[in-house]
């Protein structure tokens, strides 16, 4: 079994810098890390392995500068790393890089396809979906968690109202939401791999970077930091702080509280809504 996983070097979101003429990310200079949601894809890839056994592969398109995120996918336990790059494939937008990356997929070969649910640095979803339309196989969001039994993968999806489970064959792509939990050791010396470097010579080039991509960025904006207005004096008694929580505020609240059994709760309820009903008469006279 073949797993490939999608990686994407992204910039701290602490020091995210924008091109004022192109509109596009700088990220010369800028600190970069691993997206969180492909880690957790690249975790459960590994987890995979190691139950069952096949090679992970991981991929990442972006400038070369993208390989010191690869190269830490390998010394996390990956067996290969190809880094899709080229000018070519500069100011792709979701479109272009879904299908430039299911065009190299492809050359490479599969079984099982993971990536992160989105980027933190655009935060679409898209690209997972991009890339199950492009080669024609499904693709799942929002996943939770996966598991292979016999010749089926059993997913489960948080859509934040429930959670889902579904079960289909393989090739399938399946788009993990971050855990925050997971914990990789490093397999230690990786000298013997190497990032594999593959361009774009072979795709159409109406289908990607800027030619392939039908949205332009017409602005863009970082928001400063959230200010917090709320201060809490810790001069205040434990019991001045617990009556401020209660109270909702500084002022107590002029709301009557009814404690009881059911039946006392039933009973208040009605007298409360018969009283309303009575003022609300004596206001319309």
């Amino acid at each position: 079994m073949k797993i490939l996983v999608c990686i994407k070097q992204v910039p701290d979101t602490t020091e995210v810098k924008i091109d004022p003429v192109t509109k596009n990310l700088v990220r010369d200079g800028v600190p970069s890390i691993m997206n969180p949601y492909d880690q957790t894809a690249l975790c459960q890839a590994l987890a995979i392995k190691k139950k069952y056994g096949g090679r992970v592969v991981a991929v990442s398109m972006g400038p070369e500068q993208a390989i010191k995120e690869l190269n830490k996918s390998l010394r996390l336990g990956a067996d290969e790393a190809f880094l899709l790059t080229g000018r070519e494939l500069g100011g792709a937008d979701t479109l272009a890089t879904g299908y430039a990356l299911a065009q190299i997929i492809a050359k490479i070969g599969y079984d099982l396809i993971l990536c992160g649910n989105e980027a933190i640095d655009g935060c679409t979803g898209q690209v997972g979906p991009c890339i199950g339309e492009n080669l024609q196989i499904p693709a799942f969001t929002y996943v939770k968690k996966l598991e292979i039994k016999h010749d089926e993968v059993i997913i489960q999806r948080d859509t934040g109202k429930s959670i889902d489970t579904y079960s289909a064959k393989m090739p399938l792509v399946a788009c993990m939401m971050k855990q925050g939990t997971e914990t990789i050791e490093s397999v230690g010396d990786v000298t013997r791999k190497e990032v594999k470097i593959l361009h774009a010579d072979f795709m159409d080039r109406e289908k990607i970077g800027v030619q392939g991509s039908p949205t332009k960025v017409a602005a863009i904006s970082v928001k400063e930091k959230l200010q917090n207005y709320l201060q809490v004096d810790y001069r205040w008694s434990c019991e001045e702080r617990l009556a401020y929580i209660i109270n909702g505020g500084l002022e107590k609240k002029k709301v009557s509280l009814v404690r009881g059994n059911k039946e006392v709760l039933v009973d208040a309820l009605i007298k409360a809504i018969v009283q309303a009903e009575e003022e609300k008469g004596n206001a319309s006279e």
